[in-house]
């Protein structure tokens, strides 16, 4: 079913215009939060809000390609491949308030490293704990973010 008078691509142009200007709106409101133009609860807001202003005008702007192919959806591996991604993400989100941001995190990286790369087992675990220990020493250590982390009953 095609659209006559809007493409779907100027639909989404449209829509992601709109949630550019909501992200700026919000990283003006949070300004006087902030410290510097570049540092504070804005900044993130603000440029994730250009960035969908700016992509959403591209998109709204380009010219109609004559060569557009229908989309197709993925089949076989690649359909499996992405729904166990999926799956993974949402069990991870799950897990993550049971078992603690490690372990959680180890586990998710070791089931997507496998699937998606076809790695060998041993090969997932070694760089899911390697890239997990990475992230908890940059967030946890030197950030002072708070995680979700288990406590031990002994």
């Amino acid at each position: 079913m095609q659209i006559k008078f809007i493409s779907p691509d100027r639909i989404g142009a449209i829509i992601s215009i709109i949630l550019g200007c909501l992200s700026i709106f919000e990283a003006i409101r949070l300004f006087p939060y902030g410290n510097r133009i570049l540092t504070g609860d804005h900044t993130f807001p603000g440029l994730i809000g250009v960035f969908l202003v700016i992509s959403g005008g591209f998109l709204l702007f380009e010219r109609n390609s004559k060569e557009k192919k229908d989309p197709v959806l993925p089949r076989g591996r690649t359909a499996f491949i992405m729904i166990v991604s999926i799956g993974s993400l949402f069990i991870y989100c799950l897990l993550i308030e049971f078992i603690g941001y490690f372990f959680s995190t180890v586990i998710t990286f070791v089931c997507l490293i496998k699937i998606i790369g076809s790695y060998r087992w041993i090969f997932s675990i070694l760089v899911a704990g390697v890239l997990t220990t990475m992230l908890y020493f940059l967030f946890i250590v030197l950030l002072k973010t708070p995680f979700p982390s288990i406590t031990w009953p002994f």
